[in-house]
């Protein structure tokens, strides 16, 4: 399958997900960010618990609607924040559902509520639920209950280690069930890509000794493990808030991937036996990923960060680009791809940082773009490179054991054993036993013949057999032809006849005879 074929392919199965990935209200409900506002900034402290007094005092304040359709967008509050919104059942029968923050790195959540009559609800808090032994960390999920026709304001305090900018949904029971289950099939998916991807890897670097595959590896597997740590478990629950770095781990690993998309471009450019251009400035921008590191250490260089983006990405493109340029002089399209397949990667990592960079509202589409696209890309990088090494003739994987030893000198060694060491007549004769001779094995010497003489080992030694039998005929005419043969090496006079009318056109009596009057004419 050509590589050409497995970037279109992978961009099929990418809008064959639009369902679930561009209008995800398919599977996780209601998006009500739109009728969420937030807190204005208040003088003073506030409350940090859901208490009936807390509403009160919440009641008196100002607050701004949220701008975003698609998402809650609103700069972090160290201390945490307050939003309000509203929710109506227009049923003629109780609603039961849960309200669910689509986002995991959110220390503390929690909500409380106020019906028309002034009535207090702290609401059930689904929080602690459905973790997978610890595998995953659940979205922050809250039970609700509405009587027929109620209208309820609910009163959410947040504490998240990013700026909001993630959805709030209303989900059923069932949808929220198959929230869970979605979200557990997916990390085994990508659990078993992993492990199909790294045995294929060290298989491929076993076989070729080409450090690469171990680096597209490396590459694979820090991408998702970045992904997981977003949006599967936050090292933040692991390691604890206390670390500035643990708790923005986002771009602590972005600034480690930088660096090992670096890596594999070095190795791709060793692998195609290129040299690299601008070593210096190379190895500079490879480390460029540190930049990243600045955000979450100095939050001035927040506002900066569109000119960090650029310098990191653009110059993994320029690499990237200069590294693979040499694909493009053979015009063969399968080396185009190879490049395109790879930029295309990098372009979908760029959308993806720009999210988490705020640059712009929830779209689950460009954030899960490039976690659904590596697989493919990953694959087709160990195809491709496999394929790459047939065509290289540099390259000894696929090399033919002819061209790994001089085939002249071994023929030369080889002669000798048979025109005047005679091995051929030897009972044991064979293929294994001659490329011991001559500390080939059996694979190279049978292609050594293949090579120098156009035909095979048994062909070789009837050759030199009938050459011997013509010999004994002529001096020996007084031996019978089953003697001969069986002098001259063949097991049987039935196969010796067979072979000598095969090579000579006439049978070994023949032969004598037309030897005979030969010799008599000339004398």
């Amino acid at each position: 399958m050509r590589i050409l074929f497995r970037v279109y392919f992978s961009l099929v199965i990418l809008l064959g997900m639009e369902g679930c990935l561009w209008k995800p209200e398919a599977f996780y409900g209601t998006n009500i960010s739109h009728t969420v506002e937030f807190l204005a900034p208040v003088k003073g402290e506030l409350p940090t618990l859901c208490t009936k007094n807390s509403i009160q005092t919440l009641k008196q304040k100002f607050w701004i609607q949220n701008e975003s359709e698609d998402s809650l967008r609103s700069k972090r509050v160290l201390n945490g924040q307050w939003l309000h919104f509203q929710l109506k059942n227009e049923l003629d029968m109780v609603s039961d559902f849960s309200i669910l923050i689509q986002w995991i790195n959110i220390p503390t959540a929690e909500i409380c509520s106020e019906n028309q009559k002034g009535e207090f609800s702290n609401t059930y808090n689904g929080y602690d639920r459905e973790n997978w032994h610890g595998l995953l960390s659940p979205f922050p999920h809250f039970n609700v209950s509405l009587n027929p026709g109620e209208t309820r304001d609910f009163y959410l305090f947040l504490v998240s280690n990013e700026n909001l900018n993630f959805p709030i949904r209303t989900v059923s029971n069932s949808s929220y069930r198959f929230i869970v289950l979605f979200r557990f099939l997916t990390f085994l998916f990508f659990l078993m890509v992993g492990i199909v991807s790294t045995g294929w890897a060290i298989s491929e670097f076993i076989k070729s000794k080409e450090k690469i595959y171990l680096l597209i590896l490396f590459h694979f597997l820090l991408f998702f493990f970045l992904v997981y740590s977003v949006h599967g478990k936050e090292l933040s629950s692991l390691l604890g808030n206390g670390n500035n770095l643990f708790t923005h781990s986002y771009y602590l690993l972005l600034s480690i991937n930088h660096f090992v998309f670096f890596l594999y471009l070095y190795s791709f450019v060793k692998f195609t036996n290129e040299s690299l251009k601008h070593p210096i400035f190379f190895w500079l921008f490879a480390i460029s990923g540190i930049l990243y590191l600045l955000v979450p250490i100095f939050p001035r260089m927040y506002d900066y960060r569109i000119f960090i983006l650029l310098t990191i990405f653009g110059s993994a493109a320029y690499f990237l680009r200069s590294t693979h340029m040499m694909l493009f002089a053979n015009q063969i399209d399968e080396e185009k791809s190879y490049f395109l397949g790879w930029a295309f990667f990098l372009f979908l990592v760029f959308l993806k940082t720009l999210f988490h960079f705020d640059f712009y509202p929830y779209q689950a589409f460009f954030i899960y773009a490039a976690v659904f696209y590596l697989p493919f890309l990953t694959a087709g990088s160990f195809l491709f490179l496999r394929n790459y090494e047939k065509r290289d003739k540099t390259k000894t994987r696929f090399r033919t054991f002819t061209n790994k030893i001089d085939t002249k000198e071994f023929k030369t060694k080889l002669e000798p054993l048979l025109e005047s060491d005679k091995i051929f007549l030897d009972i044991d004769c064979s293929e294994e036993m001659i490329a011991g001779r001559l500390g080939l094995t059996y694979h190279q010497l049978s292609e050594l013949i293949n090579i120098e003489y156009q035909f095979n080992f048994p062909t070789l030694l009837n050759l030199y057999k009938i050459k011997e039998a013509k010999r004994i005929l002529i001096e020996k005419p007084e031996l019978n032809v089953a003697t001969v043969g069986k002098l001259s090496g063949f097991g049987s006079r039935s196969a010796f006849y067979l072979e000598f009318k095969k090579q000579c056109g006439v049978n070994p009596n023949q032969f004598r005879k037309s030897s005979s009057h030969h010799t008599k004419d000339k004398s």
